[in-house]
């Protein structure tokens, strides 16, 4: 890496200082809105105050508050005040198409800023401006207060996803100086960051601040009813001592405290099946309705989407918590059942869908690879029934499958195209590496800027791949494997077929039980 100097860039708050490395300009730390601890715990954020002369942005700023994740060191050090951006742009001036990274993990842990993640390698090839940003997760950021507090206190549902409007809204104000064209802005999102990402793609609050929207791996569970998630809140408030949601005692609590109730309630110091128990309300005012429903009804029909998973997402599980790698070490019919229970609305249909999976496995496969294929393609389905609801609403879809990595015993695992999109290959804590995934990422990270500039991700996927827009009777995906390329339906097909008549809602959670379950394991 090429340090060259430092660069200047204007927002409207003032100055600030970034790096050049490698021809790229890399600004880091920004402040999008105010600081939110004290006054402004769980409240909506507020614009950031400006400063003079010129402020440093060569270092990220702090994280969300989280529990740190055993043998991962920590980027940058968390912190309340974590409403932070940073931006990666060939140059200053122009009007270069905008991607902006939501973060994953979950709706409790994460941070914009990993290696892999990094936007300098994506800003270079395919001459785009990339921003990520840090934001309020957890029981900071879904806290739901609105019903049990007041207007006169200013309570308002989901400050998470309110942070990521405040977010957009500064991309509108100040990319241009950046080199950014305002109107031409792409949210995408993997895991937990595409969950945000469809919260927004249905909020009132975030109409007309993007153009474009990117789900990988991502289709939203874990949501929440207002009535749900209140009574999450009076448990947390009890646990705190408190018999209603007081601003000013809530404000003074030392942040310490937040997160062990947080912690004692099953969110984000080890895996367990309340993992969701945080997450985006529904039937609120920055998010009204389930996604599902809200994209069929023809809600941001207007925004091109681009979603797709891993053929074998739920075998990270087995990359945090190896156990079950074993190949001596299985579970018993009865815990396979169980552990699908939770992803289902009706908990009946589960021992119907094992019983499909088992007929087609036939003899000799273990439960603990039966369960591996059930619970990834939960991905698939759920992110099959989002592209056809946003289909018949009027908009216009383009879906990608990744089957990469097929002679490992990871397979293609939850978050492996992340990389190959950011065209990162062999960076940071995915792993995953070689010849085949290099070759996709120059692909597919070119197919993903032109998804930024026009909407059609075909225009930038090179000579002799074709990537069709998605209909939900054909089903055809963008497959990008070991093999290479091609446009396909089979896999879908087999997928959903076994899922015909079971409703998978975004208020169901399919990884939390079973997560918590590889852990046991070891």
């Amino acid at each position: 890496m090429t340090l060259a100097g430092t660069t200047t860039a204007d927002t409207t708050r003032g100055k600030v200082e970034g790096t050049v490395e490698d021809g790229v300009h890399r600004f880091l730390g920004i402040p999008y809105a105010a600081p939110v601890s004290g006054a402004g715990r769980f409240l909506p954020p507020r614009p950031a105050p400006g400063w003079t002369g010129v402020r440093p942005a060569a270092e990220p700023g702090p994280i969300a508050p989280q529990f740190t994740v055993p043998g991962r060191p920590a980027l940058a050090e968390p912190g309340e005040d974590c409403l932070v951006l940073n931006v990666w742009t060939p140059a200053l001036t122009g009007d270069r198409p905008v991607l902006v990274w939501i973060h994953g993990g979950g709706f409790f842990t994460g941070t914009g800023y990993m290696p892999h993640t990094a936007g300098a390698a994506l800003a270079s090839s395919e001459d785009v401006v990339v921003v990520s940003l840090n934001h309020r997760l957890g029981l900071l950021g879904f806290l739901h207060l609105a019903e049990l507090g007041g207007a006169e206190w200013g309570f308002e549902a989901n400050p998470s996803i309110l942070d990521l409007v405040a977010a957009l809204e500064w991309v509108r104000d100040n990319i241009a100086g950046f080199g950014g064209d305002p109107d031409r802005v792409t949210i995408f999102g993997h895991s937990g960051g595409g969950g945000k990402v469809t919260s927004l793609l249905t909020s009132p609050a975030a109409r007309g601040l993007f153009h474009r929207a990117g789900v990988l791996g991502g289709p939203p569970f874990g949501l929440k009813d207002a009535g749900r998630a209140t009574l999450e809140a009076e448990r947390a408030l009890h646990m705190l001592d408190l018999d209603r949601a007081d601003l000013s005692a809530l404000q003074d609590v030392p942040l310490e405290r937040l997160l062990d109730v947080q912690g004692e309630l099953g969110v984000g110091r080890g895996p367990t099946e309340n993992s969701m128990r945080f997450a985006p309300v529904l039937g609120t005012p920055s998010v009204p309705a389930s996604p599902q429903e809200a994209l069929s009804a023809g809600v941001g029909a207007d925004v091109p989407l681009l979603i797709g998973t891993a053929l074998d997402e739920a075998r990270f599980m087995l990359a945090t918590h190896p156990g079950w790698l074993d190949p001596g070490v299985d579970v018993d019919d009865d815990t396979v059942v169980r552990l699908v229970e939770p992803g289902v609305d009706d908990t009946s249909a589960a021992a119907g869908v094992v019983a499909g999976y088992r007929a087609r496995a036939g003899r000799g496969t273990r439960n603990v690879d039966l369960l591996m294929d059930v619970l990834s393609d939960q991905f698939t389905v759920r992110s099959a029934r989002l592209a056809d609801a946003h289909h018949a609403g009027g908009g216009r879809v383009h879906s990608y499958l990744c089957d990469l990595n097929r002679d490992e015993p990871l397979g293609a695992f939850h978050g492996i195209e992340v990389p190959i999109f950011f065209r990162t290959v062999g960076v940071g804590p995915i792993g995953a590496s070689g010849p085949a995934l290099d070759r996709a990422a120059a692909v597919m990270g070119g197919a993903l800027a032109a998804f930024a500039r026009s909407g059609d991700p075909a225009d930038g996927t090179g000579a002799g791949v074709d990537w069709p827009a998605y209909e939900p009777a054909a089903r055809t995906q963008l497959r990008f494997g070991d093999d290479g390329f091609e446009a396909t339906s089979r896999f879908v097909d087999e997928r959903v077929g076994w899922w015909h008549g079971v409703s998978t809602s975004g208020q169901t959670d399919p990884w939390g039980r079973a997560f918590a379950a590889a852990a046991d394991a070891g």
